[in-house]
């Protein structure tokens, strides 16, 4: 697995040559290692006590990927978010609610038959006998065929909604700073659950007038939650699979920016359509494994650092801000 390369961390601690970060890596006991092709990247956990030791805070997030049109690209950017920001020494709980289990699979993980959500709803299993290690700082509890039956169990067992998730991860939830979440294009009571127990909700949205209908169809559903929950949650918007050779992706990003509830959400990333991310899904990897350097690879960088405010934290540095 690909990781953070000296390289990313000039670019991200600013005002620092390639040699300055090689020394403070030397500070906290640390070297860069090499690949095969001489490029050299920096183990995740040596990424964390150079952070931290720059006094960046690490989040604690529970991030839902939602729209209930499918096809925008919600599994890819879920499972790039997932990769990338373990990378950066975070540590990540991916779960996989979707019962096709494409988040799973991107992992290359066979979950046929391994116990899922499912089994946490109806049997009381822990969490952690579903757990599966795939690197150090990234564990996935996987999703399966089982899993179609999950909105049954929880609409038969008039279960809280609004405390259901946070209830059934309190005995995990700590070992993880991240929880990414990716749910089924749908409207259901088990999105309800993960909506509630999220802080922050992505909506992966595509230059074409179906995934705008989407979004808005989306953002009442939140709404929706909002209100009859009594819970509080922030959501992004975020602008995937962008081609600038399409006319058309332009002015839909110009129809989305019109709209002011739409844009005071949007984040200021754009993910550019690549055939990098095709070529690693048939190579079950992350686009960061692929040997030559990809826009995707850029764009994906840029989304992990803006959703774990690594982004605002360099600004705040630049400016002198505590």
């Amino acid at each position: 697995m690909a990781h953070v390369t000296p390289s990313d961390l000039t670019s991200l601690l600013g005002g620092i040559t390639l040699q300055g970060v090689y020394k403070q890596l030397r500070q906290h006991e640390a070297a860069p290692r090499s690949l095969s092709n001489r490029r050299r990247w920096v183990e995740p956990a040596d990424v964390r006590r150079l952070l931290e030791g720059r006094d960046f805070t690490y989040p604690h997030l529970n991030i839902a990927f939602q729209i209930v049109k499918g096809g925008t690209g919600k599994t890819s950017l879920a499972y790039a978010l997932a990769t990338r920001a373990s990378h950066y020494g975070v540590r990540v709980l991916a779960i996989d609610f979707d019962q096709q289990g494409n988040l799973t699979r991107s992992f290359n993980v066979d979950a046929r038959e391994r116990p899922v959500w499912l089994h946490v709803v109806r049997d009381r299993l822990d969490p952690r006998e579903c757990i599966i290690e795939v690197s150090e700082t990234l564990h996935l509890l996987p999703s399966n065929l089982n899993n179609s039956r999950l909105d049954i169990e929880v609409t038969s067992r008039a279960s809280n909604l609004r405390d259901m998730l946070r209830d059934k991860l309190e005995t995990i939830r700590s070992s993880y700073d991240l929880v990414v979440m990716d749910c089924p294009p749908a409207i259901n009571k088990m999105n309800t659950a993960v909506t509630c127990g999220a802080d922050l909700i992505i909506i992966p949205v595509n230059p074409d007038p179906y995934a705008i209908d989407g979004l808005d169809f989306t953002l009442a559903e939140l709404d929706r939650i909002k209100v009859e929950f009594k819970v509080r949650f922030d959501h992004q918007v975020v602008w995937n699979r962008y081609d600038a050779r399409e006319r058309l992706g332009m002015v839909y990003m110009h129809e989305l920016a019109k709209s002011p509830t739409r844009a005071a959400h949007l984040l200021p990333v754009v993910i550019r359509t690549d055939t990098s991310v095709k070529n690693a899904i048939f190579q079950a990897k992350s686009v960061f494994d692929l040997p030559k350097r990809s826009a995707i690879q850029d764009d994906i960088d840029q989304f992990t650092r803006e959703i774990l405010g690594l982004n605002q934290w360099k600004e705040d540095k630049q400016a002198g801000v505590a």
